[in-house]
This record gives structure tokens, sequence and C-alpha cells, in this order.
């Protein structure tokens, strides 16, 4: 019988794991928002817990936002059975944050039933009815119209009854005609409301709850302080039962606030947190209240007396301090959203009115627009979405997304973007991306994303912090044990009194210390200024190479379309052999499709300056391109095959000039050589003079002529000996390697596809944007414009956010010191009024925190870019035109060398 019981446990437990393996590992990114999160301190908890679940691979925990992101591998465990577990072993909750993938809708309705009868119209998706839960109805499905069951981490979250959502094919039906489809089957049905960011959202609730408890608590502090120091008969009972009666329910707020988490994170985390010591320290002093209360009905009342206002306003202060910390966390997440740049309507132009100066329109949500859609922007409004302008022109401020003070003219063809303010003109504009897809909500996801990751010196603040709570418990009771020692001992006092005075100094001593500010050093500096980056067009995707682009001593530049414009002019043409007379309708065909500066280049040669009319194109297919060497087809008629790429990689022996060089050969033999040229970008000398005197070496390599780079090399002023020409993407990544060695942090600036390794291979990669998929993008950071200056700014925001984190730590390390100084009545002895009484240690989070926030948010009122739009502004002077700045420049430069080879 024992045999068999044993094996049944045994049995249970191994269904019962969350070890038992459920298939080949499945990892999926989950997101999980938390509610309850206090203070700074409260990390250390949750990751202890997540660190004993075997099924969580990696994970992130971003205090300032309440978010935690996992690597989960759900064959072995679910996000329900994640979440359930997180729930019971930590004491917050925790609810999934699905992020909407954009083509869906939300509608309100006050019969969700009658859509079940309803024909599905071709292109939706996915439906999900609130009122039973049920993804799809079963004609739908025999229909074949549904597609399958999404899994359980695509599952959007839960709607309420009333709710229907519908997701769609925004390719095959837009959201108007859904939304219209189901109208015309219940009158009632609207839209949803918006969702709201649900960082926000929760910040917003916490900060609501924190306030309505202090509130709560200050209304029965203030009669418990005004009965202890009013001038009255304290002899008289009646005081004290009243104070009892309210420090009662105070402490009863402070029992519910603080007591469970602490009692969890005990239990489950075998670890002690900031809320252990408050609740410690506030149930000490009401219990020492009541105990004092005891004496004086017994007649012996004690020399301190009831102590009630001690307890209340202990908790009462606690509690304002944890209003300031949650209403800064909240300030500080709003601060960096970028959705808030989303208009919530638009002026949907009627068909066929679009190229009138005053057309008809309606307004309506913007969540309904739809490819095709013609929208207005009228004046001084803000743009609903990305689109092009068919009609109108006007100026408009593009601040929000790139950091440009100055407006931008925009006219017909003229792309503009969502979330940028229009200035005094009206525009009709042709939608390009729906709301969901646009420029502000890409770069609000990017920089979401990048606000779960660590930066390095967090670890520091995590392991300070994680035994910062044991450590204060052992002090508090050193300053409890060395009071009564000394007060009993060498004072010679009774035990009684001796121990009242040491339990007011260690009660203090426990409150008055506070890691909070330890633990919102890093993250509130990270968060602030990875938004304030943004702002300038900077987007970190990795907040560690903010840390890492502090101490850059090398920037590597990509040449072409960096320190460049990327605009090649074609400025001779040489034609050789046989097939000269092809060799126009060749190229055509062959490069029509290659995004490279250097084919785009012929490309406008050959239709704007060539007798283009004249041209016969010539079928290339099977076309090949080689990164970093040319382009290669096969003639369809004649079955030529035809190259075109830089001389090297054809094998052609050509004099190497300060042009770059486009060689063409069919079937070997050299048909034609194009010669183009470059111009250096206006401010690209300023960045490169910059760098240099900040310390910094700079560096060019390029897959063009060695001619071609030198001569840029001259213009801008950098080393010939810092340049590489002819370079594949991987030669450009193993000069990146080269040179990072020891003590060497290495950046490498680039804005072609070609770049990708040597950006991942570089301390810091940086994309300059040129148009192309910013979520796709290899690099680190991404430029959303390609003003060079945003290298300084970006450099100058790493260091300043490292100075503050800095800042931040000394003074975490100078309060906490001073604090428990005084706290502990180390300095009562020389001084009796140097001390911090017990009901003013509750001030100590609000204290320490507060500076902790303003220097973060210090950063929001400084103008980066100002100071280098006006040394653009000066460089750029009309009294001296391009070609004598040139002249100057290379004059300076020659000195230098001679300079420099004398030496």
């Amino acid at each position: 019988m024992i045999i068999l019981l044993t094996i049944i446990l045994i049995l249970t437990s191994i269904l019962r794991s969350d070890d038992v393996e459920r298939g080949p590992p499945n990892f999926e990114r989950v997101v999980l928002l938390i509610d309850g999160l206090q203070c700074g301190c409260c990390e250390g908890g949750i990751a202890r817990t997540v660190e004993r679940i075997s099924a969580i691979r990696t994970y992130q925990v971003n205090i300032v936002l309440a978010r935690l992101e996992v690597e989960l591998d759900t064959n072995r465990l679910s996000v329900v059975d994640i979440i359930k577990k997180l729930n019971a072993k930590t004491g917050y909750t925790f609810e999934e944050y699905v992020a909407s993938s954009g083509q869906m809708l939300e509608l309100f309705t006050s019969g969700p039933t009658i859509l079940q009868q309803a024909d599905t119209p071709a292109g939706v998706t996915y439906i999900e009815l609130g009122s039973e839960k049920q993804p799809w109805h079963t004609s739908w499905l025999s229909s074949g119209r549904i597609s399958a069951a999404l899994t359980a981490s695509e599952k959007p979250p839960s709607l309420d009854p009333n709710t229907v959502r519908v997701q769609y094919d925004a390719a095959t039906i837009g959201p108007r005609q859904v939304f219209e489809h189901y109208q015309k089957l219940d009158d009632s049905l609207c839209l949803a409301d918006p969702t709201r960011q649900p960082s926000l959202a929760m910040g917003a609730k916490q900060t609501k709850r924190a306030l309505k408890y202090f509130i709560f608590a200050l209304l029965f502090t203030i009669p418990v302080v005004v009965l202890a120091w009013a001038p009255v008969d304290h002899t008289r009972m009646v005081y004290a039962h009243v104070s009892l009666a309210l420090a009662t329910v105070v402490q009863g707020i402070a029992t519910k606030e603080f007591v469970p988490a602490a009692l969890w994170t005990l239990w489950y985390a075998h670890t002690f947190e900031m809320d252990f010591l408050i609740a410690l320290s506030s149930t000490l002093a009401y219990t020492f209240s009541v105990v004092s209360y005891g004496f004086q009905i017994n007649k012996t009342p004690l020399e301190t007396g009831c102590f009630f206002e001690t307890s209340t306003l202990l908790v009462t202060l606690i509690l304002l301090g944890r209003v300031v910390n949650e209403f800064a966390r909240y300030r500080a997440a709003k601060s960096v959203s970028f959705r808030s740049l989303q208009a919530d309507e638009a002026l949907l132009v009627l068909p066929n009115f679009h190229q009138s100066a005053d057309p008809m329109t309606r307004t309506i949500d913007a969540r309904l627009l739809q490819y095709g859609d013609h929208f207005k922007i009228a004046p001084h409004t803000r743009v609903v979405t990305d689109g092009v302008i068919v009609y109108g022109g006007s100026e408009i401020d593009e601040s929000m997304i790139t950091g440009e003070s100055i407006p931008v003219a925009k006219g017909v063809h003229s792309k503009v973007f969502a979330g940028t303010m229009n200035g005094g003109g009206t525009l009709i504009v042709k939608l390009t991306a729906l709301p969901h897809e646009n420029s502000v909500n890409r770069i609000a996801a990017l920089v979401e994303d990048a606000e779960l990751t660590k930066p390095h010196v967090q670890n520091l603040a995590d392991h300070i912090a994680g035994g910062f709570v044991p450590v204060m418990a052992t002090i508090g009771v050193l300053v409890f044990l060395g009071w009564l020692l000394w007060e009993s001992h060498h004072l010679k006092r009774s035990y009684k009194d001796a121990a009242v005075k040491a339990f007011t100094f260690a009660i203090a001593t426990l409150v008055v210390s506070c890691p909070c500010a330890i633990g919102l050093a890093v993250p509130m500096v990270v968060l602030i200024a990875g938004g304030v980056a943004a702002r300038f067009g900077i987007i970190f995707r990795d907040p560690q190479k903010m840390e890492s682009a502090r101490s850059v001593t090398d920037v590597i530049f990509d040449k072409t379309g960096t320190l460049t414009c990327g605009v090649l002019t074609v400025v001779g043409v040489e034609l050789h052999g046989t097939y000269a007379t092809k060799v126009h309708g060749i190229l055509l065909s062959l490069l029509q499709d290659i995004q490279h500066p250097v084919a785009e280049g012929v490309l406008r040669y050959l239709r704007k300056e060539a007798d283009f009319h004249l041209i016969e194109i010539v079928s290339v297919v099977d076309i090949t391109s080689v990164p970093g060497s040319g382009v290669f087809g096969i003639c369809e008629q004649s079955r030529l095959e035809v190259r075109a790429g830089h001389p090297s990689w054809l094998n052609v022996d050509i004099d190497d000039s300060r042009c770059t060089l486009l060689c063409v050969t069919v079937e070997g033999e050299l048909s034609a050589t194009f010669k183009l040229k470059d111009r250096p970008r206006h401010t690209a000398a300023m960045v490169i003079e910059k760098l240099h005197a900040e310390g910094i070496q700079t560096h060019m390599i390029s897959g063009d002529s060695q001619g071609a780079v030198d001569d840029i090399a001259y213009t801008l002023g950098i080393s010939k000996c810092n340049t590489k020409a002819r370079c594949t993407p991987e030669g450009k990544m193993n000069y990146v390697k080269d040179l990072q060695k020891p003590r060497k942090t290495v950046m490498f600036i680039g804005d072609g596809t070609n770049d990708s390794v040597a950006l991942k291979q570089a301390h810091v990669g940086v994309h300059i944007n040129q148009g192309s998929d910013v979520a796709k993008s290899a690099a680190d950071v991404v430029l959303m414009t390609t003003r060079l200056h945003d290298i300084l700014i970006l450099l100058d925001i790493s260091r300043a956010a490292y100075r503050r984190i800095i800042l931040n730590f000394i003074w975490a390390a100078i309060y906490n010191i001073l604090a428990v100084v005084l706290a502990s009545g180390l300095l009562t002895n020389a001084m009796k009024s140097a001390r911090i009484s017990p009901e003013y240690a509750g001030l100590g989070e609000l204290v320490s925190v507060l500076p902790v926030v303003l220097i973060a948010f210090q950063m929001r009122w400084i103008n980066w870019g100002k100071r280098y739009r006006e040394i653009e502004y000066d460089y750029l002077r009309v009294d001296e035109p391009m070609q004598d700045r040139v002249v100057r420049m290379r004059s300076q430069r020659s000195t230098e060398m001679s300079a420099e080879e004398k030496s």
C-alpha cells in the first residue's frame, strides 16, 4: 500500500510539474503590465520570482512603465498560467499587453448576437464577439472566409459584452467598408472608444489610487495631530480615545497598502523590500502607541505620551511620497509618448473633389481612413497620417518628429508625416499609410520596445537595491540596541525609559532610509533621455547603446549618402567596342530596379540628358545584384551577358580619377565608362571638425574608387590614413573589427543595406534613414533625418544621460547616509536638534525621489539642437560662396598636413 501511494504521489508531482516537456521549445515574447508596482525597489521580488520559473528564458522589468517582458516557452507554460503564477507569488496583478495589429476595429453595439447571423464580407479574417467570447461562428468557418484560429499570444485582450472586434486585411477591404457593412445590420453600431496606451492607463490608475489613500489618511491624521499639539489637557482620556480610533483607521489603510505585498515578497521571493520596512515600522509605531495608551489608562503614562500622532503622520507622509512617486513615473511615461501626436479625426475629401481648392469633405474618425482616400489638412491643424500632397502648399512644423524647429515648405508631390503641424495653407493629401502604420506609430513602437531594455549600469543599481533593505533592517536593530545600552548603562535610566527612546530612534532609522532613489536612478534617466532623443529624430533601438555612445573614440562614416548628398551626377561618358550603341538601352533595363546612388545617377542621366527618345530599350532578365560590386544579367533576345559595376570587379584596368566610376561590359568586353561626382553635405565639414575637437578620430570607408574617396576626405579634413576605398560589405565589417581594440569604442554611420554587417559589428551602429523601413534597420540607433549634426546631439544626450545617472547615484548615497545619521541620533550629543523624529521620517521617499525625478526631467528643458543649428547657420554664411569655402578648407588642410609631415 505504501509503495502504491508513493508511486501515485510521484506520478502526480510529475504531471503537475512545469518542467515537463510538451514538445520542442517555442519561445514567444510576452509583455505584461504590472498593477500595484509602487516604488523603485519593488523590482527585486518580481525578478526573483521570475527567475524561479523555468519556462522563462529571459526577462526585463521596467519599473517606470510598470511592465515586464519575458521570453516564454509556451509549450511548457501558457500565458494565462504564467499570469496566474505571478499573481499568486508576487502580490501584484499582472495582465497581458497585446499590441494591436492595427488592421482591427472595435465596434460597440447593443445587440452583438445580430452579427452572428450576418454574412461576413471578403477580407475580414477574425471576429470576436464580446458576449460569448467566441472568435467565429460555425457558419463563417464553412464559408471559408475566416482564417485559422489565432494562437494564444496573438489573441487580443478580452472584450466587454457589447463590444465586437473585427480584424481585416486592409489590402482587400477598408475599415470604413467594414464599419458600414455592419452598421446596415444594426443602427446602434458605433466605434468603441479608442484604447488608451496601457502604460499610461496603468500609471493614471495607480496615481489615482495612491492619491485616494493619501487623502483618506490625511483626513484622519489632521485631528490626531491637532489633538496632540494643541494646548489642551492631555491627561484627559477622551483625547486618547479619539486618537486611538482615528489612528486605528489610518493603520488599517497602511495594512491594506503595504502588508500584503511585503508578506508575499517575503514568503515567495524570500527577499525584503521597502514595503516590509514600512509595514514593520508603521505597525511597531502603532503598537507602541497602543501600549502607551494602556500605560496612560493605568495612570502610569510613559515619557513620550500616547505617540498616536507619530504613527499616523508616519503613514500619511509615506503615502504622500507614494503619490509623488507614482505621479512622477506617470509624467515620465507620458512625456515620451508619441501616440498622443496621432489626430483622432480626419476631414475626408469626397470622391472627385480632391483637385478642388475647396473640396466637399466630411469629418470621420481617423481609424476609418483607408487606402485610396484623400483627406484635407486645414490651416494650423495636425496631419492625420502619412501621405503625398496632391493640391495646395504650406509650411509644416516637423519638429515633433525630426527636431528641426524651422518649418519645412511643402508643395504638390511633397510627403507629409503624421503628427506634424500644418502652417497657414490648406492641403489636399492622398493617403499612403493607414493610421496604425504611419510614422508616429512606427516611431512609438520602436521607442516602447527600447524602453524595456536595461543598460548595463542598471545591474549595479539592482544589486545595491537588492541588499539595501536587509542592511537597513540590521542597522535599525543595532540602533535600538545601541541606544538601549547607552541610556540604561551610561546614563543610568530605567530600562522602560531607555527602551522607549531607543525605539523612537530605531523606527526613524527604518523609515527614513529609501532605496527608491537608487531603483529609479537609471530607468528614469534612460526613459527621459530616450524620449528627448526621439523628439530630435534620434531613435535608440537599444538603450544599452546610449551608455556606449558616451565613450566613443572613433567614428567611421560610409561615404556615399552619409558624408555626401548621395545624388551623383554624370560628368563624363566614354563608349567603347562593338556594343557601344546598345549600352544605353541595356542599362535602362538592367538598372531600373537597383536602389543604389550610382545606378540612380546613371538612370537620371539617360532619361534627361541623353537622347532618351532615340534609345531602344533592350530587355534584360535574370538580373542579380552583388552588394558592393555591381549587377549583372542576360539580354533576353541575344542571350549576351552584361555586367555593370566597379572596375576592379570587372577586371578593368582604368585610371583611378577623382570620380566615381561605373563600367559596363558585354560578354566581357568593356563597352562604356560613366564618370560620376557627388558633393559633400554642407554640414559634413562642421561635424568632422567638432568630432576632432572632442578628441574623436574620424574614418571614411566606401566601395567607391580611391580617387573619389581621397577627394572627399581631403575636402572634409579626414586623414588619408583613416580612409579605405573599394570596400565590400565584408570589407567594411573587417575595417570595423580591426579598429575595435581595447579602450576603443567604435561608432559606424551608414545609410544603405550594404552597411548592415558593419552596423552590427560596431559598438554603436547608426543608420541615417533615407526612406527605408526603420523597423528593419540593423542599427542600434536610427536617425529619422539626414542631418549630420544629429550625430553630435546623439553624443551630447548620451553623455548628459550618463552624468545624470551618476548624479542620481551620488544623491541617493548622500541622502541615505545623512538620513540614517540624523535619524539614528548619532549627532544628538553634539547638537540636540540634529535628528529626524519618527513622525517626519515618512518624508524619506518624497525627499529622496523628488531630486532624482527633477534631475532626469531637466533633460527635457534643454534645446539640444540649438547650439549646432547656430553653428551651421554661421558656417553657411551668405558672403562666402561654396567654392571659396572649399578653397579655404583645402588651404587649411594643406597647412595642417605639412605640419604633420614635418613633425
